[in-house]
């Protein structure tokens, strides 16, 4: 199967479904994690592959996908629907080096939480991936990444690991040169891209890097 990049398509918030359907066209494998099938329906997508225990989806939406295939669980398990989309992406789809997850932010912070520390797990399996949404990119690293200016301006860096060794920045407003960075701590938090493309590196550590597109509150009167 010819595949460079996939998508998964979870069941939180998406409130841009032009945003979303232009990164879903680009992706030659797109997996429906239970309630994120009804996403796929409003934009007009068609999934290669659809998780989840079905609890959040209606079964007259299931049915229009009837010939797509399926793994179906019981919502008394011990993974979550996007811990299983991931668990198929990583076995299933071996040419994948891109992964895209859409709707796996939104009002349930436990949720958010954990969807974003699942990251780890396609680290591990050597997959590029970003959490994305209109306003926010999470991506979680042990080595480097680009960031694209166009993405948001906001950059902050949070470690994962107790100690994130020699991190160092390029086209950040406050740069890191080598430094350390600390679980507890909020040293890397609110950084500006200031050049058009941006990279973070680390030597030992595994970091979160969220990117956030600026709003500007209005000044009080």
């Amino acid at each position: 199967m010819e595949v460079t990049k996939a998508a998964i398509v979870v069941n939180g918030e998406i409130n841009d479904y032009d945003f979303a359907k232009e990164i879903l066209d680009s992706c030659s494998y797109i997996v429906a994690c239970d309630g994120g099938l009804k996403h796929c329906h409003a934009m007009g997508i068609k999934p290669n592959y659809i998780v989840g225990d079905f609890d959040s989806v209606s079964a007259d939406i299931l049915n229009e996908y009837k010939e797509i295939p399926k793994s179906r669980f019981s919502a008394e398990k011990d993974f979550t629907d996007m811990e299983l989309a991931i668990e198929h992406v990583c076995d299933e789809v071996k040419s994948v080096n891109h992964l895209v997850i859409l709707g796996a932010l939104g009002k349930r912070l436990d949720h958010q939480m954990a969807n974003i520390f699942l990251l780890q797990a396609t680290l591990n399996a050597g997959l590029y991936t970003e959490i994305i949404d209109e306003s926010t990119k999470v991506l979680m690293i042990d080595k480097s990444c680009k960031l694209h200016k166009r993405d948001g301006n906001l950059v902050s860096l949070l470690p994962v690991s107790s100690t994130v060794n020699a991190v160092v920045t390029d086209g950040l407003k406050y740069p890191l040169n080598s430094e350390d960075l600390f679980i507890g701590f909020a040293r890397g938090i609110s950084n500006l891209i200031i050049d058009e493309i941006a990279k973070v590196s680390v030597e030992n550590g595994t970091l979160l890097v969220i990117q956030t597109k600026e709003y500007k509150c209005e000044e009080s009167k």
